[in-house]
Parts: structure tokens; sequence; C-alpha cells
């Protein structure tokens, strides 16, 4: 392929996946099961023209996210996932990245050319006050970032024992992939959920974790013995980061414990450059270092542990509190 017929392609990609995005917004995953339907069957119950239907079926075999025998489609294995009520459903991370999320990448330049995010250029407002005023986008994000959680944090208490502390709080911790992980390998340990009121309202968690809603940036309770702050830090410029290590260090007691868990440009193999632009589009962030994670922690009064690899992204770095 010469360098113009890949940029033919390469400007193009994004078909494929807003067209299963547009399947997951009108539930035809959800609609599919393993024997099939026919087109017709399919569009009397998505209520969806027939003939704009089948442009859709065949443009989602083309890309194996659906199958066809004879006249009837099933689902693959890809689109199994897509599914929302699969145990391990990734819908809800589909149609994260195609919608706000999109529209922030569309306009990245005004977002490099001011430093700020798409949200604070169109709306006044950052990302997560803008999703908190509409209850749908605030638990599809948080169902997609439990998708994500779910993977990232299975591992976790094989790298961090946390059976010397009495109690610990995950802070901002969404709908509870980490602390539910740690709650199940540790029962007597007493484990807090912090988040919004909006977030907790939304939250079905089983197991006997305590929520607490809240904001960081107004108070952390002091409840707990060590806290949590996974994948926060970097969704806030350097003044917002402080701040929410200002209210953590307050929230703890004497020597008591803090774990950032982040993604470490520094600590793996990765590329992040694409991500911190996500980042900057979406919070005004970037990705930081380890080094630049301790410095943040150290000015606001932790001291600096050790840093653990949690899977190939992230890495835990665990601090004391003076």
């Amino acid at each position: 392929m010469t360098n113009k017929e890949f940029l033919k392609s390469f400007f193009t990609e994004h078909w494929k996946y807003m067209t299963v995005s547009a399947a997951c917004k009108l539930n035809l995953f959800d609609s599919l099961d393993f024997i099939g339907k026919s087109s017709v069957q399919i569009s009397e119950l998505l209520n969806v023209p027939k003939q704009n239907l089948d442009l859709l079926l065949n443009g989602l075999v083309s890309i194996n996210f659906l199958l066809k025998v004879d006249d009837r489609y099933t689902l693959s294995e890809l689109s199994e996932l897509l599914i929302g009520k699969h145990p391990e459903t990734m819908k809800y991370a589909c149609l994260n990245w195609s919608g706000d999320h999109l529209k922030a990448w569309m306009d990245l330049d005004k977002s490099i050319k001011t430093g700020k995010s798409f949200f604070q250029n169109n709306y006044g407002v950052n990302f997560f006050k803008y999703i908190n005023e509409d209850n749908e986008k605030l638990d599809h994000y948080h169902n997609a970032m439990f998708a994500y959680a779910k993977d990232d944090y299975q591992n976790i208490t094989d790298k961090i024992d946390f059976s010397h502390h009495k109690s610990i709080m995950d802070v901002g911790a969404g709908y509870g992939a980490a602390i539910s992980q740690i709650k199940d390998s540790f029962p007597s340990l007493d484990c807090y959920l912090f988040d919004l009121p909006s977030v907790i309202d939304n939250c079905d968690i089983d197991n006997d974790i305590i929520l607490k809603p809240g904001n960081f940036f107004d108070e952390i309770p002091k409840v707990s013995e060590a806290i949590i702050l996974s994948r926060i830090l970097h969704d806030w410029n350097d003044e917002k980061a402080h701040q929410i290590l200002e209210n953590t260090y307050d929230a703890l007691p004497k020597s008591g414990y803090l774990y950032i868990i982040e993604n470490c440009s520094d600590k793996i193999a990765a590329d992040l450059s694409l991500l911190s632009l996500n980042m900057l589009a979406m919070c005004e962030s970037f990705e930081r270092t380890s080094y630049e994670y301790i410095a943040m922690a150290n000015k606001s009064g932790f001291i600096f542990q050790k840093a653990t690899a949690l899977n190939d992204l992230q890495t835990i770095l665990t601090f004391t509190r003076q």
C-alpha cells in the first residue's frame, strides 16, 4: 500500500466504529440471539425502516460484528459483548467513546489553542459537572468506566496486601469496581465508597460496602485509615489535583496510607501521547510520570513508599501520611 492509499483508508477508519455505535444506540445487538432474526423481524422490533436497516446490517456483517446465514442475522463473538445484560458488557464503553468524547475530539484544535476542555470552551463547565446534569449520560459514563475497571483491578489484591488495614475508602470510586474487589478478598475490612451524591444514587453494590456521598473538592470524610485515588488525579490539572491531595491528607490519620493508581508514562511500554490529547480535550489535563505524581503528593505532605505494577498500564504508588 502506498502512502496515498494508506491515507485514503485511514481517513475513513472511524466509519467502522460509528457503524457499531449506531447499532448500540438502536439496541440492535440486544434484539438478537444466536438463533438469529431476519431483517424484517429486526425492522419491526426496532421500528426502523427495513431499507435503512439493511444497510446497517450489511455493514456490520462486513466488519464481523454480525453473522449472516441465509436470510437470518445472528450475533458474532464480538457483538455478544455489546449486549447490555452481558456480564462483561462493553456496550456502554462503545456508547461512551462515540458520544461527548467524539465531540471533544472533533474540537481538539480549539482545546490545543485555548488549553481548555471542549466542555469549558462550549458550556463553561468541566466534563464532570456537564454529565452530572444528565443522569443518562452520567450512568452511561460510569457503566463504561466500570467495564474497564473490572479488568484493570481484578488482580489488585494480589499486588497489595490490604489486610493490615482496618478500613479503606475508595475516593471518586464510581460504581465501585476496585473497592468491591478488595471487599471480596478481605471481608472483615471496613470498606467505603465515596463519590458525588448523583453517582451514589445510581450505584448498585450488593456487598457490605458503606456508601459516602460528597465532593472531594469540599471535604473527604475522616472514616478510614487508608484511601485509594484510582484514575482520579489524571482527570485534573495540577491546581485541582493538588486540592484533592490536600483534602485527602486532611482526611487521613497520622501514618495513614494513600494508594494512587495511575497510568505512569515512565513505568510502562505503551505510548500515552494520544491518551494525553484525550485528557486535554476532555479535562484540561494529561497523563503524568510517576515522578510528577510523587512530587505532587510530597507537596501535600505524603511520604512515598513504593511503586507496584498493577497491570500492563497502571501503577500503584503507595504513600504514608506524616
